[in-house]
């Protein structure tokens, strides 16, 4: 008779400390990005009680957008949580305008990381876990998203000059709320995570479990889409840098534009969008753009997302304000 076999629990301890000593070295400070959140909850908990396995100096942040009724409680469950486990937390209060043009969620968003990445530390750690990262693959897909956008989120990269880590990255979201139960450990949840009048909240919501039924493994397939869509988009970058070589940083000539294949020279001028900090336009925008740049015979002023604009003289394109 076949003996009945229990699924493992994962080393959630283990992970977190393997994912610290890739990218850091010992005594390391980390800032936790510390919602409140049952998966923030978990990876604070965690954090705290790796004790010898990876030595490192914790402090949290809490940032208080003042967006939702409750989030003043939610400011003080985060100081007295910190508190019980002897960890210093800063509660971080940011302005979010409420007219931005990419929208509020896109708006906090900006804020939130502009105040978690401040000087101070030498990484912040991020709570994202499996179905975040599955969630987000599908939603950039239904957008129409390019490679870039399709390899979602990694486990470590640089942003505003801060490093930022996701140890918990390829784990399920039940593994995180089960750990949370057996540690009886209490967390906070947001109401407008139910809102299904926001996309991403409908994903969560409407769509997912649907997907679970027929996909029980959608998780894990949609996570390994992202790393293949992050080597094709490391593997453009490295063409377009070569496309690119021996020119100034600041200018594109358009000349180059008009020898390369099509998706050659698009692939080209978004990387030089890209490397002056201008947003990268959808792909249609993006193709009429570079049709009116390799066809015009005078000066060009061509609008770009978020205000900025590419200009070209002569042969030369550049982005003014």
């Amino acid at each position: 008779m076949a003996a009945s076999r229990k699924k493992n629990k994962p080393d959630l301890q283990g992970l977190v400390a393997a994912c610290l000593a890739r990218h850091l070295e010992p005594g390391a400070h980390v800032r936790v990005a510390f919602s409140g959140g049952v998966d923030s909850v978990v990876l604070l908990h965690l954090l705290a009680r790796l004790a010898g396995a990876f030595p490192c100096t914790l402090s949290a942040m809490h940032v208080h957008h003042g967006l939702n009724p409750a989030a003043g409680a939610w400011a003080e469950f985060c100081l007295a949580f910190c508190e019980r486990l002897g960890i210093p937390c800063v509660v971080e209060r940011v302005k979010v305008p409420k007219k931005s043009a990419a929208g509020l969620e896109a708006a906090a968003r900006q804020a939130r990381y502009a105040a978690l990445c401040k000087p101070g530390a030498d990484a912040v750690a991020l709570a994202h876990h499996l179905d975040d990262q599955a969630e987000t693959v599908l939603f950039q897909l239904l957008r129409g998203g390019e490679p870039r956008a399709l390899a979602a989120m990694s486990e470590a990269r640089v942003s505003e000059g801060m490093l930022l880590l996701r140890p918990l990255l390829n784990v399920p979201k039940a593994e995180l709320i089960a750990y949370a139960r057996r540690h009886r450990l209490k967390w906070v949840e947001d109401d407008s995570n139910l809102d299904t009048m926001l996309a991403r909240n409908a994903l969560r919501q409407d769509i997912l479990p649907l997907l679970e039924n027929h996909f029980p493994d959608y998780r894990e397939r949609l996570a390994g889409v992202a790393r293949r869509m992050a080597e094709v988009a490391a593997l453009l970058e490295h063409m377009a840098g070569e496309d690119r070589a021996a020119h100034p940083e600041d200018e594109l000539d358009c000349n180059e534009l008009k020898v390369l294949p099509e998706t050659r020279a698009r692939n080209l001028l978004a990387h030089f969008l890209r490397a002056q900090g201008a947003a990268v336009p959808r792909p249609a925008a993006l193709r009429e753009m570079l049709r009116q740049l390799v066809e015009a015979r005078g000066r060009l002023s061509l609008p770009l997302p978020g205000g900025r604009r590419l200009i070209r003289v002569k042969n030369k394109a550049r982005i003014e304000p």
